[in-house]
């Protein structure tokens, strides 16, 4: 499997791609707007105004509504792809559905759903690791059974892996479903999370599935309903997720942007230039009947969450994905950690980020230390070994020299010690960094003086260090290795 997924462009984690589909290609990332099948907040042909590339809705509605539909698509009245969910939020919410695995299978085969969710036990985030190890194995067990079932072979299926905060049953979830016959593999049971804002531990969730799942295989984040997370969740290789938060804000009044959630009443103008914003006045919707103002909220916060999803397409384009994350996690406390927590899964990342970029490195923050081009830097920097030389000079990052012979090193955070020789390597010599900087942010770079000199200080029988005013005790500090022979040269800048 995995055929009908092309990936066109990467950076990091995040991917750019084509998902073929009975009714058309998808460009991923894709928002996926739930839609509900009796009663949709915002007219279909509204949304597709909007950009819509595809919806979602869910099958055991339909089936349980008995609604008389031979396609889903004529029920909604929508003509691109639609994926249908098969009652596993019904199952996390109420306990049990009224329908089996097999029965909801063929369901969606019936109503000719693009992309079909199989009938899987989500686990919950206060589920004991028994209940959690259950739910794995009859997960796993009707993915199995769902293979033998199916019968149209134009169908996209998809098996979503469950485990929840039991990442080592995340781990074999992902392992067995990636043997199997699948399309598209879902993370299952993040909604949780979302609703407390336990941001690191979707992280966690993730990227074990990411790290155990085929990587021709696109991967579906359930409930990532939230601009907010859209990056985050890109950047960790997500490239489908769906959203009902538009419509479910909107019936309280909250309004979305990009960076957080606010409400109708403490709104004085609209931050906004979607055409809700710009026709209406924050007065005039909050004056208007519960069911147009639902809509028109509804309008605005599909509107907001879709163009955010652009934007991310064009970071990718651009090589500025974790850049442009970075910007949206200071937003929340809980998202820097979430970012934070990435950084433990940077050297998975880095595999697939491209080792050189159109646009140059920017640093933006601390933060920036976790990005896969520093990993990358770390990395060569342990398979490097100096150019014969009798003298070492080292040059902090904002220190100039004047013409020396001798071999020398800059000191840049977040990437330590750059070899002149190796400046030709992306990103080495295309970077835009403060030239103050705080002692935190020196720290790494400082470590990475420190074990270089402990590594070839022997070679050098001469170290001449430019003194840095900000860090400059700390600097001498690093040299240790090497103090006996060392120079330092002052207000060279």
């Amino acid at each position: 499997m995995g055929a009908n997924f092309e990936v066109l462009q990467r950076d990091a984690g995040g991917r750019i791609g084509r998902l073929e589909t009975p009714h058309g290609v998808l460009s991923t990332p894709c928002l996926l707007p739930v839609v509900n099948p009796v009663r949709p907040e915002i007219p279909i042909n509204e949304m597709r105004k909007l950009g819509v590339e595809a919806i979602m809705t869910n099958a055991y509605i339909i089936h349980q509504h008995q609604m008389e539909a031979r396609d889903v698509h004529s029920l909604l009245g929508f003509d691109g792809p639609v994926v249908t969910d098969s009652g596993g939020f019904q199952i996390l919410k109420y306990g049990k559905v009224e329908v089996s695995p097999e029965e909801i299978v063929r369901f969606q085969e019936s109503i000719s759903s693009d992309i079909a969710v199989i009938l899987d036990v989500p686990t919950g985030a206060s589920d004991n690791r028994k209940q959690a190890e259950e739910k794995v194995k009859i997960t796993i067990e009707r993915a199995r059974e769902a293979v033998n079932l199916r019968k149209n072979p134009n169908i996209l299926w998809s098996a979503p892996v469950q485990g929840g905060r039991y990442l080592d049953l995340v781990e074999k979830c992902a392992r067995e479903l990636g043997q199997l016959d699948y399309h598209i593999h879902a993370i299952g049971g993040p909604v949780e999370y979302f609703e407390r804002y336990h941001f690191s531990n979707v992280v966690d969730l993730v990227m074990t599935a990411k790290m155990n799942l085929p990587l021709n295989r696109p991967v579906h984040l359930f409930g990532a309903g939230h601009p907010i997370f859209f990056s985050l969740a890109v950047l960790m290789g997500c490239d489908l997720f769906d959203s009902a938060a538009y419509a479910l804000f909107a019936k309280a009044d909250r309004y979305m942007t990009a960076e957080g959630t606010l409400r109708l009443e403490e709104l004085r103008e609209f931050p906004c230039q979607c055409h809700v914003c710009t026709e209406y006045s924050p007065k005039e919707v909050k004056n208007m009947e519960k069911v147009e103002r639902i809509k028109l909220l509804a309008l605005h916060n599909l509107s907001v969450s879709l163009v955010e999803v652009r934007r991310i397409r064009q970071a990718i384009a651009e090589g500025r994905l974790w850049e442009y994350t970075q910007r949206r996690c200071v937003s929340h406390p809980r998202l820097l950690n979430a970012l934070r927590r990435l950084a433990r899964y940077s050297a998975w990342l880095e595999k697939f980020d491209p080792v050189t970029k159109s646009s140059g490195f920017m640093y933006i923050g601390p933060e920036s230390a976790y990005r896969p081009e520093v990993v990358r830097h770390r990395i060569r920097m342990e398979r490097y070994s100096p150019p014969s030389s009798k003298v070492l000079i080292i040059l902090p990052l904002g220190c100039k020299a004047e013409i020396q012979e001798g071999h020398i090193v800059k000191v840049v955070p977040p990437f330590g010690v750059i070899p002149e020789e190796l400046s030709g390597y992306y990103p080495l010599g295309q970077y835009e960094i403060p030239k103050t900087l705080s002692r935190e942010e020196w720290k790494t770079a400082l470590v990475s003086l420190r074990g270089y000199l402990e590594k070839f200080g022997k070679k050098y029988e001469k170290v001449v260090l430019f003194w840095k005013d900000e860090i400059g005790e700390e600097l001498v500090k690093a040299c240790e290795p090497v103090t006996d022979r060392m120079i330092i040269e002052r207000n060279k800048r």
